[in-house]
């Protein structure tokens, strides 16, 4: 706890520093910081520390580094330069494509550790920041749809006909069990199924904070991290939980008026990136702890345990902020 709350406050100094550092100048560096990103990513594979089947860390003996966690904002940063470079949005598959063609290498090395979720987060960014950008969403949903029935029909033939994909057979399970958990309930959905218990239990009121059973008698794996938003159903309870929620509309809101307000494209783009950022990852995270969502691995912002993501986060606050206070007069 010490460690975490340690964290926080350096999180708290990077969202300070986000805020006052002009992001065009970020904007303008983003190349040399997606080479640095990739290097890190890179080295993940040959020097990083591994934990729960993946290998994602970097020691630095007084803090775990997590690259791909960084590449969350590099995203923002560089689709940010990519997109403002264009004269006019992109508005037809082939350029749209393209333009996703940039970020394949760090999400293959990202895919690579294995980590599924960090890899959809950054699909999921790239897409919001083409929809900020002026792209039609249209066109989006269209690519999206190819999408999905490409890889429907892909996940068909590695299942019933055998052939063979650079896929972890986990991420199969996950899919299948996050959807239905009673298929295996002392296996591959006893996570899931131990979630929608906590929650559920919860009630109302919830038992009170400290007082889960489910978690404190640790049924549920994880609790600490992808899974803690069970934790906050379950102490807290339906009336309560709706608050937590609450709170994340609102961070979303001001993101999106931030961004829709922004006083130039670089900033409409980074607002827009990080709302698409916290958004995905707050509706999978809340979404696969009451199994309507397949297990991903993707944390809870600002609940889930972790310093990396801890200060992107944070950060990525401090860019909205540093956006939106760029529309007025700074008096200081």
């Amino acid at each position: 706890m010490k460690r975490q709350l340690l964290l926080i406050a350096v999180s708290l100094v990077m969202m300070g520093l986000a805020a006052f550092i002009d992001y065009r100048d970020l904007v303008w560096l983003s190349p040399l910081i997606l080479g640095l990103n990739v290097l890190l990513l890179v080295a993940v594979l040959f020097m990083g520390r591994t934990a729960g089947g993946s290998t994602r860390w970097i020691s630095l003996g007084f803090f775990d580094l997590q690259p791909s966690e960084l590449f969350k904002l590099t995203a923002i940063l560089f689709g940010t330069r990519v997109l403002c470079s264009l004269d006019r949005p992109l508005d037809s598959i082939g350029p749209i494509i393209a333009f996703y063609s940039w970020s394949a290498i760090p999400a293959f090395l990202i895919l690579k550790q294995p980590d599924l979720g960090t890899t959809l987060v950054i699909v999921a960014i790239v897409t919001g920041m083409l929809y900020f950008s002026g792209t039609p969403g249209k066109a989006i949903f269209t690519m999206a749809l190819a999408g999905m029935i490409i890889v429907g029909i892909l996940l068909w033939l590695y299942l019933y006909v055998g052939v063979p994909l650079p896929i972890e057979e986990h991420w199969i399970d996950r899919l299948v069990t996050g959807f239905n958990p009673e298929k295996d309930p002392l296996g591959k959905g006893y996570q899931v199924l131990q979630s929608k218990i906590a929650i559920g239990s919860g009630s109302v009121w919830g038992k009170g904070l400290g007082k889960g059973t489910q978690n404190r008698l640790d049924f549920i794996p994880h609790q600490e991290t992808d899974f803690i938003f069970s934790v906050v159903g379950e102490e807290l309870g339906f009336v309560r939980t709706t608050v937590v929620l609450g709170m994340y509309v609102l961070i979303l809101v001001r993101c999106l008026i931030a961004a829709v307000n922004s006083a130039d494209k670089e900033g409409t783009l980074i607002a827009g990136g990080v709302l698409s950022m916290l958004l995905f990852q707050s509706l999978v995270n809340i979404g696969m702890t009451m199994g309507i969502m397949p297990v991903t691995g993707i944390p809870l912002p600002f609940l889930s345990y972790g310093g990396t993501a801890s200060v992107v986060n944070a950060f990525a606050i401090g860019l909205v902020l540093n956006v939106s206070w760029k529309r007025h007069k700074i008096l200081f």
